[in-house]
């Protein structure tokens, strides 16, 4: 009787620890990968995208949107993304020949040296409209490139997607949705686990 009640206090122990902490979810690029510094510099191209009617078509907004992160050192910059080159450069403005069908941005991950990152470029499908955190006319079917680009960051540091519907790494996003401007406990945990 006493080696059943250890047992059952057991199961309910570990019971009471999977239900207590989070579902994580997230993955992580592979091979694992970091930079070898933080904070991590990410530059965005002054063009900006001619679909977004704030002042500097986004630019602004994504510097600001994309240090959601904690390890971002981010500018806007009149340079242009160097693929194989550091820094990681965001182009607002250019699909760059691999954004092309129903993606709405895309990270070119597979510049590393060992376990080290060594550059990230972010291209955004110019085929769909963007909206940004600085726009004073609403969302009518476009994208919150804040939002994009915050995921698109998320792959620059190391991250793959996640499974957890809501967290900013999950793979798709619906037309005016601003949820993934900020960071979720999955994101979070993924950021932490690289660095």
């Amino acid at each position: 009787m006493k080696k059943q009640n250890l047992l059952a206090l057991a199961v309910s122990t570990v019971i009471v620890a999977a239900t207590a902490s989070p579902m994580m979810a997230y993955t992580l690029l592979s091979p694992r990968r970091t930079w070898a510094t933080i904070p991590v510099t990410v530059q965005v191209n002054n063009a900006g995208n001619s679909t977004i009617n704030d002042s500097d078509h986004g630019v602004t907004a994504v510097v600001g949107a994309i240090r959601a992160w904690g390890i971002i050192s981010s500018s806007s910059t009149s340079s242009v993304a160097v693929r194989g080159t550091a820094p990681a450069t965001i182009m607002l403005n250019t699909n760059g020949h691999i954004c092309t069908g129903s993606c709405l941005a895309a990270t070119l991950t597979g510049y590393y040296s060992g376990n080290t990152i060594t550059d990230a470029d972010i291209y955004t499908n110019t085929k769909y409209n963007y909206t940004s955190s600085r726009e004073t006319d609403g969302c009518s079917g476009e994208y919150d490139i804040d939002s994009i680009m915050t995921h698109e960051v998320g792959h620059v540091i190391g991250l793959g997607h996640s499974t957890v519907a809501g967290a900013t790494m999950y793979p798709s996003v619906a037309a005016c949705n601003i949820n993934n401007r900020s960071l979720e406990a999955d994101d979070l945990a993924g950021k932490n686990d690289l660095y």
